[in-house]
């Protein structure tokens, strides 16, 4: 396969004294995979978010790595590796509690894309019939690699040799102007992978940022891609919005651009009782960190949800659970289909939101307090209660009931007496059990 080299400009470098990343913030990980790569002779840079955020006194959630060093060179450095990905190796290096992902420089744009699969966000190799990946892969040089980059600010190069920084398309001009832009012609770039759209939205409201008006203007054009995106890919960035804490202006971001419909219909049929369900989501990510997946999408259907269960809960009758059933599943089910969800996290939801009309009502024995607690989807349903109640006009006093009764089971454990579980609740009668008949021999 041939290929021509691009012409790209000289970069800008900043020295040491320049710029305010040093190697203490860097974590341990990520230091032994740059020098030892390094020290084995190649090229080896941090990369992406990692640079912007240390550049901005922020502290990354991962580092990566990007080198001149193939796949399988970096592999026999590190034992404690593995080679993912099908359209551009990479490798993986596994430290106990981290993961550095190590790239090859890739060259500019051009070669065909081939199919790959998507799990859990991330490339899986899935082989084919033409020989080795990594021989059709083609890779490039430094300055390629920064322009083959979705974002100017997540373009920069922190170099290990001499603790430089090095741009090539602009990035540190932009971190000072606090602007999030596209590297080259954004109508192309969302053309190439309309999941930009979703990620430019999320950086400038995570980081603070705005949009560049050329980037803004090309994700009002281009917004319908995002249907053509895998649907594994867009349920990852919308869990991704949801554990970030900062979910509430994510998702207003994505409907004020008018993705929120196309990516979840449903939440954006909530309208405004949507947001303040996301921003108590918020509070509890920055007070406990993030929430189970299900707790996170569950979150994002539960105004809907709410429409289904207040009503049959109205003026304190009995609740028709096949009608709920019925009404969630018109609503899970096909919002599960859709975004590739695992038939376990849709059960979960759709338990912990029914089981919303249990809790919805003060606990009427402590016998029910255990049934409930013991149910593997009570986690979730205990979360989404506290959303309903706190983000909702949820029923408090309910609410203050159950939340007695659940305390007293964590204290007291699984043997909890249930007769002592809820105050003024009538004491259960035990079944008085018929004597049995001796059968007579014949």
């Amino acid at each position: 396969m041939s290929h021509t080299r691009a012409n790209v400009p000289e970069p800008r470098v900043l020295p040491r004294p320049e710029h305010r990343i040093s190697r203490k913030d860097l974590s341990e990980a990520a230091l032994k995979v740059l020098y030892r790569l390094s020290k084995a002779g190649y090229t080896a840079y941090l990369v992406g978010g990692a640079v912007r955020d240390l550049m901005l006194g922020r502290r990354p959630k991962d580092f990566d790595v990007v080198t001149n060093a193939r796949p399988r060179e970096v592999r026999r450095l590190f034992r404690n590796s593995r080679i993912i990905g099908r359209r551009f190796r990479l490798v993986h290096v596994l430290f106990r509690g981290e993961t550095v992902e190590v790239s090859t420089f890739r060259a500019t744009p051009g070669e065909p894309e081939r199919e790959t699969a998507w799990e859990n966000g991330e490339e899986q190799e899935v082989g084919n019939g033409n020989g080795s990946v990594e021989e059709e892969a083609i890779y490039g040089t430094p300055g390629e690699d920064a322009f083959r980059r979705d974002f100017t600010v997540n373009a920069l190069f922190y170099d290990i040799s001499d603790f430089s920084l090095i741009d090539y398309v602009g990035g540190l001009e932009d971190l000072e102007r606090r602007m999030i832009r596209t590297i080259g012609d954004p109508d192309r770039r969302f053309e190439e992978d309309p999941v930009r759209m979703m990620r430019a939205l999320e950086y400038a409201v995570r980081l603070g940022f705005e949009l560049d008006p050329a980037t803004e203007d090309a994700i009002g054009r281009c917004r319908e891609l995002i249907r053509e995106a895998a649907p594994a890919r867009l349920t990852y960035e919308i869990g991704e919005a949801l554990r970030s804490g900062t979910s509430a202006g994510v998702l207003r971001a994505f409907d004020g651009a008018g993705l929120l419909g196309l990516l979840l219909p449903e939440a954006a049929a909530a309208g405004d009782r949507l947001w303040p369900v996301l921003e108590r989501l918020d509070a509890q990510v920055a007070e406990r960190g993030p929430a189970p997946e299900p707790v996170l999408l569950g979150a994002t259907f539960l105004p809907r949800a709410l429409e289904i269960l207040e009503p049959l809960m109205a003026d304190g009758r009995r609740v028709d659970n096949p009608a709920l059933l019925s009404g969630l599943a018109a609503l899970l089910d096909p919002a599960g289909a859709r975004m590739h969800l695992p038939k376990g996290i849709v059960h979960q939801i759709h338990h912990g939101l029914f089981t919303l009309s249990k809790l919805g009502r003060p606990p009427s024995s402590g016998r029910q307090v255990l049934r409930l607690v013991r149910q593997d989807s009570f986690p979730v349903a205990w979360a989404l209660f506290d959303l309903w109640v706190h983000a909702a006009d949820g029923p408090r006093p309910a609410w203050e009931a159950w939340s007695r009764a659940v305390q007293r089971v964590r204290e007291e454990g699984p043997q909890a007496d249930p007769d002592r579980l809820v105050e003024g609740a009538t004491r259960g009668r035990k079944r008085r059990r018929r004597p049995r008949r001796r059968r007579k021999r014949s």
